[in-house]
């Protein structure tokens, strides 16, 4: 694994190694995203993406409800109709020390089917964070152990 200590987001981030996937930090929503991209000729071709709102502290009662909107905003940039994310179910959900909800969904992007996981949580006296999968269609059983390997190993840096 490849592991980043992302300031920007307040986070380290374990990457795959075998093979080396693609890393970089992106500012296209205005906010900063890290962005791992499986490498050509990998399969399924994979994009992790992860956030944080490290001004943010959300209370434990308010996190079911901020997933379910994050989850829905999501579908939606993704093609998927306003009606289609309200049904989307948000399940409770835990990675390493962060809890939180996620959904999953089937939308588009750039014309192809896509396989969407999106989930939101936050550790304990820690900020919000926002971690997405998409893959092909069909595909993101496949993704299972990367998930795992990526997802558990997320930790906040130390403050300051």
């Amino acid at each position: 694994m490849q592991i980043f200590h992302v300031q920007e987001l307040g986070l380290e981030v374990w990457v795959e190694n075998q093979p080396p996937w693609e890393t970089r930090l992106s500012n296209e929503t205005g906010r900063p995203t890290f962005v791992a991209e499986s490498p050509p000729n990998y399969h399924p071709p994979t994009v992790i993406t992860y956030a944080s709102w490290p001004e943010e502290k959300v209370p434990a009662e308010g996190m079911h409800q901020m997933a379910g909107a994050a989850i829905r905003r999501a579908s939606e940039n993704f093609g998927v109709s306003r009606e289609r994310s309200l049904a989307i179910p948000v399940r409770l959900a835990r990675y390493g020390d962060i809890q939180g909800y996620e959904g999953w969904f089937t939308g588009k992007a750039d014309g192809v089917a896509m396989d969407v996981s999106v989930f939101v949580g936050q550790a304990p006296g820690k900020f919000p964070v926002v971690f997405n999968v998409y893959t092909t269609r069909g595909k993101l059983p496949n993704l299972t152990e990367v998930l795992r390997r990526a997802w558990t190993n997320v930790k906040y840096l130390p403050a300051g």
